[in-house]
């Protein structure tokens, strides 16, 4: 009967599918025995309102979000603990664990800027029509979607970013199938939230919310490092 290895490090990178965004992030820990497993995680994600919705009204303008106010980056960092429910046969399988993890976070909201279609009267009949960047401010009458042209350029949007502070949760279990013991493979699934302060309102004519919630699958890959080498 093969023994089963003894690791003593792991280290992954993971990347996440949310119910809002993505996130992309890198953990490493230690096993100090061979159920449980401590570590930090450093992440960055991306989360959008579910109600803001891609739409044109030109056909050679740029797509934009009507309503749309910001979209939300978030930077965390913090510890996680994670303990093994099932074993992997020394034959092969799968191995399961539940975990937690928390820590603090940066959100960075990025604000929307679009192009703004006007008019300039040339004489009593005739009008002329250029667009302007502006950041979009649902109490101007101006920024309807008659008035829009299209979202602005990318970049034009780095002015007055909104940095708040915060902290972050997340919970749930993963499936590590590697049948090499010193790698990993996991298929993760869990649930996790972000609060920050003071909030952010992602849409106009909707209620700020003061926690963001999200469903998430992540595939992560990485290396255990043994406890002996031979």
């Amino acid at each position: 009967m093969q023994m089963e290895t003894i690791t003593i490090k792991e280290w992954n990178i993971f990347l996440a599918l949310n119910s809002s965004g993505f996130s992309l992030g890198f953990q490493q820990g230690k096993t100090p025995n061979y159920k449980d497993k401590h570590f930090w995680e450093v992440e960055f994600s991306y989360c959008i309102h579910h109600k803001a919705v891609l739409s044109k009204t030109i056909p050679d303008g740029r797509s934009f979000c009507y309503g749309k106010l910001y979209d939300l980056f978030f930077l965390r960092g913090g510890y996680g603990y994670q303990r093994i429910i099932t074993h992997k046969p020394y034959y092969g399988g799968v191995q399961i664990r539940y975990f937690f993890s928390a820590g603090v976070s940066i959100c960075f909201g990025l604000p929307t800027y679009l192009e703004i279609q006007k008019r300039v009267l040339i004489d009593s009949v005739h009008y002329t029509f250029y667009t302007e960047t502006e950041r979009y401010d649902p109490e101007n009458p101006e920024h309807n979607v008659a008035n829009i042209y299209g979202a602005a350029q990318f970049f034009d949007r780095f002015q007055k970013i909104a940095v708040r502070p915060g902290f972050y949760g997340k919970t749930g279990l993963n499936f590590d199938f590697s049948n090499n013991p010193l790698k990993m493979q996991v298929l993760e699934v869990g649930v996790s939230m972000d609060m920050v302060f003071p909030f952010i309102k992602q849409m106009a004519f909707n209620k700020t919310k003061p926690v963001y919630f999200y469903g998430y699958i992540a595939y992560s890959f990485g290396k255990k490092k043994p406890r002996y080498n031979f």
